[in-house]
């Protein structure tokens, strides 16, 4: 990230999330060696990544090939990856000191701000098509990134309020919500003070997802071609999407009568391709302007940016740029909520109470999202036990 509010430092690699001002060593991964990126409840894998080796698949009730790591919630695997990581490589150093203050960014002149009379006129436009299906449920929950580099990180705690996800522990008091960025972190055994420094990577962003109950499919755009023979060897998987597949998931996902399921989308982009500052950032998409071919971004980083409107093509084509971390393009996510979350445009009728010893606050040492055995009889049992054997009233 090349803002000019902070010192210049070593910059060998970009992060893949860019909200903060500098960029790290990083070894380069190849993607094709991270395969937890999707859950045994999947019916459709990643399909721009190669599967494991066949002697290290197990198959689930789908007959997917999937790798037993997956099995284990990518949790406890991610943990091991971590420390792994860690031991091989240090942490990155803090971010420096800024050289000065800012209060807020320009927009760029190629992006129409969200509140501008022309991009009022797109927003009522597109509610009146019906193209702003994921509008209404992501602005409920629309929030500030916490840390500079937790743009991924908060995009996917929006979108998992946005999609009524219960994350099955409590963030404070009674509440079972995703009301900060560690109950994402803590529950999912990323590193949280590398990803303060670094950002997290496409595929990072997969496990988190999928460590919380999201069906999710990642789609990567080709890379420029002027950097094909650069940045891509061949034992890589370049599998990519065009322009108009992007254009279909934006239409199936944006536009209410084809959007049953409450999937929204995710963009994964460089802003220096859209004449912003910095350089990879995560956001939700949440409307599509069909007449002008432009659709809205709901920028996490609301201090620095208001939501904006951008074309369809530009954002595309900012997405095509590699990225140093991973040698591959950014792109897109469709997600999918799990089909236990009520749908937001539903009238909830049920709170869904539960006795509060019963669920862990998010802080608490717990390794995977909780299961319905987990809440109402393990934790139960034990209390059961230990008070001289008399099972609390809800399990009688």
């Amino acid at each position: 990230d090349e803002d000019e509010e902070y010192p210049t430092v070593t910059r060998s690699a970009a992060a893949s999330s860019g909200n903060y001002f500098y960029r790290s060593r990083r070894h380069k991964t190849p993607t094709r060696n991270v395969h937890p990126v999707f859950s045994t409840t999947d019916a459709h894998p990643h399909p721009t990544r190669k599967q494991p080796e066949e002697a290290n698949m197990v198959v689930n009730n789908n007959n997917n090939a999937i790798s037993p790591k997956i099995q284990e919630c990518t949790c406890g695997y991610q943990k091991e990856q971590d420390l792994l990581k860690e031991n091989a490589e240090p942490l990155p150093p803090p971010l420096p000191q800024p050289v000065y203050s800012v209060h807020k960014r320009v927009l760029p002149s190629n992006l129409t701000a969200l509140s501008s009379p022309l991009g009022r006129q797109f927003l009522l436009e597109s509610m009146a098509a019906l193209t702003a299906e994921s509008y209404w449920a992501l602005t409920e929950q629309f929030v500030n990134q916490s840390d500079p580099a937790y743009c991924g990180v908060t995009t996917l705690l929006m979108v998992l309020n946005a999609m009524n996800i219960d994350p099955g522990v409590r963030w404070k008091g009674g509440w079972r919500f995703y009301g900060d960025e560690d109950v994402l972190l803590q529950r999912c055994c990323l590193n949280k003070e590398r990803i303060r420094r670094v950002g997290i990577t496409m595929e990072q962003f997969m496990i988190l997802g999928t460590c919380h109950g999201t069906r999710i499919t990642m789609k990567r755009p080709p890379p420029p071609a002027e950097n094909d023979n650069n940045h891509y060897s061949d034992s890589m998987d370049t599998s990519s999407y065009s322009l108009q597949e992007f254009r279909k998931d934006l239409k199936e996902t944006l536009d209410s009568q084809f959007n049953r399921e409450n999937s929204m989308i995710v963009t994964s982009y460089s802003r220096a391709a859209l004449q912003q500052t910095g350089d990879g950032h995560f956001s939700p998409i949440a409307a599509f302007h069909e007449p002008s071919d432009h659709v809205l971004i709901l920028d996490v980083a609301r201090f620095k940016y208001p939501p904006y409107w951008v074309s369809v093509k530009e954002l595309y084509e900012s997405m095509q740029p590699v990225d140093e971390a991973t040698q591959l393009p950014r792109g897109w996510y469709v997600m999918t909520p799990p089909s236990n979350a009520v749908h937001h445009s539903y009238q909830m009728t049920d709170e869904d109470r539960r006795p509060a010893h019963l669920v862990p606050l998010a802080h608490e040492k717990e390794p995977c999202p909780l299961g319905e055995i987990k809440v109402q009889f393990c934790p139960a049992k034990a209390k059961a036990e230990k008070e001289a054997g008399v099972a609390p009233k809800e399990l009688q």
